[in-house]
């Protein structure tokens, strides 16, 4: 998982090459982003890829960035077919 020093910061990471601890905070980060946008996995994608701020500037959508628009359908197909397995 990829965090932003701040995000990292937050979540109390000491050493961003840690695997241990860059799991255990993208994992933490994930969940507060389920909670903050109330299960909407899409929307909590977002954000994670995308930023917090960018999914609320753009009116609670996933915001029209190019990445964040291709990210968000890889990731959910990526489970679909974990799902199928």
């Amino acid at each position: 998982m990829q965090l932003m020093p701040a995000t990292a910061a937050r979540y109390g990471v000491t050493d961003p090459d840690d695997a241990a601890q860059n799991i255990d905070a993208g994992v933490r980060h994930l969940k507060d982003l389920l909670i903050q946008h109330r299960g909407n996995i899409p929307l909590a994608l977002a954000a994670y890829n995308a930023g917090q701020g960018a999914v609320a500037r753009h009116g609670g959508r996933i915001p029209p960035y190019r990445e964040t628009m291709l990210y968000v359908p890889a990731v959910l197909a990526a489970a679909a077919r974990e799902a199928r397995q």
